[in-house]
């Protein structure tokens, strides 16, 4: 599912991604390192022999390296190629939203979409609604190609994807539809807030966001992920006693775990929870009942527990309150400035220099004789609606500036959450050979600055090290 909602999909999303633990995984003990998974699942990225082997070296640092060559240079590379162009197109992403976004400004746009609000209505909260719902339909439709292009396309080029285009299409029409409802909640709540606290806006929606964000993350398992996918029990009684009885042992109020079918979408292995205030779901994709193993699934499960345990939920939410707040203390401050360059004053924008011919009671006849400051782009102020693109944009580049902190941030939290799942499930060699399952759409072994900059996740590389470090701790312990 992947979509561009809006401003508040940037919030939201990011918060929803930080608390989403997206598979991570192990497998079984020293002399069963490679149990077989579901009939007719999809083979292993691995060669099953190598992984063994590998199982049974005691060095950590060989056991990794035996672990990452049981990938054939074949598949390692053309990993390698797919995670690289992610990277390209997450800057061309941005680059390609943010000129959007200034296009609508200078061509006016923008002021066209408040202007067609006005003549609709005179209620200002549904002017602003209506609003949203132009802005984000143009960016949704302008942009279809591109996304059509890096969600489509590119993902069956790499066979990562097993939805056709009709399906696809109806995903992104659905997305589309949330996005106007949940988009135009928030843009007439902030906007309200513009008019009457010019000054403290962005403390008084700051505030207002944070509630946004944890109501999003609260509604999403029940209310909106069920749009996209179906969610039932896991069927297979054993599994779901095991995972059960893991939560128990961790003192984890778990009575349900729920597979959904994201195998109509990809062949991907994955789990994640999500939720909160009641509506914490532990979800594992059918990917990975058929294509894991009992021990892989564990580890799995272990892991995403640990997220709960360690209360990763509310840690994102504090986090990201945060970068909240400095951007949009960031947003104030840019937006003045930018307003200052580009007033709205009509065509001529330079100061009256020109002599006052009598008394002052009446229009002053000197010539305008300033120089122009920039294009007259007809907002009125950060409170007109017309300047949401601007708004927007200014946001979005905190975003992208601290993209490297928040991956840093989440990649702390999926290392803590992998130690958990270790201590939990007690399979090492079980997370080693998911997390090469995990290497079919993520690079093993990316540069350091790569890791730093983009991997939201510990590289499979150090994952495996990390796996391998704590079997070579506990084996040695137990002699």
């Amino acid at each position: 599912m992947k979509h561009r909602p809006g401003i508040w999909i940037s919030l939201a999303v990011i918060i929803l991604c930080s608390q989403v633990a997206a598979a991570h995984a192990a497998e079984p003990p020293p002399g069963d390192a490679v149990a077989s998974a579901a009939p007719g699942a999809k083979d292993a990225p691995f060669d099953p022999e190598k992984a063994r082997a590998a199982s049974q070296i005691q060095d950590p640092e060989a056991a990794t390296r035996a672990y990452l060559d049981s990938v054939s240079p074949e598949r390692r590379a053309k990993t390698k190629s797919y995670a690289n162009g992610s990277y390209v197109l997450q800057v061309v992403d941005f680059v390609f939203t943010s000129a959007l976004l200034l296009l609508l400004i200078r061509l006016r746009i923008s002021l066209r979409f408040r202007n067609l609000a006005r003549r609709i209505t005179k209620i200002r909260a549904l002017q602003t609604a209506l609003y949203w719902v132009q802005l984000l339909v143009t960016l949704t439709v302008v942009q279809l190609p591109f996304t059509l292009y890096k969600d489509y396309y590119r993902e069956k080029h790499y066979d990562l994807l097993t939805q056709g285009l009709p399906g696809f299409l109806a995903d992104q029409g659905k997305a589309l539809l949330i996005g106007c409802i949940l988009g135009a909640v928030l843009v007439m709540i902030l906007y309200g807030v513009l008019r009457r606290a010019p000054r403290m806006w962005w403390a008084w929606f700051s505030g207002v966001a944070i509630v946004f964000l944890i109501f999003t993350v609260a509604i999403a398992p029940v209310v909106i992920s069920p749009m996209f996918n179906k969610f039932t029990p896991i069927a297979n009684v054993e599994i779901r006693d095991s995972i059960l009885k893991m939560a128990r042992d961790q003192g984890i109020p778990a009575d349900e775990v729920y597979q959904v079918d994201a195998s109509t979408r990809t062949d991907r292995v994955s789990a994640y929870v999500n939720g909160m205030l009641g509506t914490m779901r532990i979800v594992m994709f059918d990917n990975t009942l058929r294509r894991c193993t009992p021990q892989e699934i564990q580890m799995i499960m272990g892991h995403e527990m640990g997220h709960y345990v360690l209360n990763h939920v509310w840690k994102g939410v504090g986090f990201f309150s945060v970068l909240v707040v400095i951007g949009f203390l960031f947003v104030r401050w840019g937006f003045a400035r930018v307003l200052r360059r580009w007033p709205n004053t009509g065509p001529n924008t330079g100061p009256n220099t020109g002599p006052n011919m009598g008394p002052n009671t009446g229009p002053n006849t000197g010539p305008n004789t300033g120089p122009n400051t920039g294009p007259n782009t007809g907002i009125d102020g950060i409170a007109d609606v017309a300047g949401l693109p601007l708004l927007w944009l200014l946001f979005s580049v905190v975003l992208f500036v601290a993209a490297p902190l928040i991956s840093t941030f989440v990649r702390r939290q999926e290392a803590q959450a992998d130690d958990f799942g270790l201590d939990a499930s007690r399979q090492p060699d079980a997370a080693a050979t998911t997390f090469l399952k995990l290497g079919e759409y993520r690079d093993l072994e990316p540069a350091p600055w790569i890791e730093v900059i983009f991997f939201d996740h510990p590289s499979g590389k150090s994952r495996i090290g990390n796996a391998m470090a704590w079997k070579h701790a506990h084996t040695t312990a137990a002699r």
